[in-house]
């Protein structure tokens, strides 16, 4: 008698065993499908990306040669205009280096300092 009730759990327990793996395998084959579609999804939003940004390189740096050829324009028609406009910038670049040197010397001299 104990020994048919144990068959009966053996049985019973073999086929949910059994059941089990065949929803495993179902749910794995889902999901590996599903993986395939995200991955093909993926790799074309990949693909679009690289060509806007690609076009979008090529379009600034088609911009920025746009831009430096009339600069040179400008320099090769106004030569002294350029010299001139380059002296001041030079000077004011280096008035702006001298002052801002000159203050974290004095800075640094001063009485909040020595104390710290």
């Amino acid at each position: 008698m104990a020994q048919t009730k144990l068959n009966v759990v053996d049985d019973s327990l073999e086929s949910q065993i059994s059941e089990l793996r065949s929803q495993i395998a179902s749910l794995s084959k889902s999901v590996s499908s599903r993986a395939g579609a995200i991955s093909e999804e993926a790799s074309d939003f990949v693909d679009e990306a690289k060509g806007r940004v690609q076009r979008a390189a090529h379009s600034a740096a088609e911009t920025v040669k746009a831009q430096s050829q009339n600069v040179v324009e400008a320099v090769r028609e106004n030569p002294a205009t350029a010299t001139s406009v380059l002296t001041v910038v030079g000077a004011l670049g280096f008035a702006l280096g001298y002052f801002v040197a000159n203050a974290s010397t004095q800075h640094k001299s001063s009485s909040l300092y020595r104390w710290r």
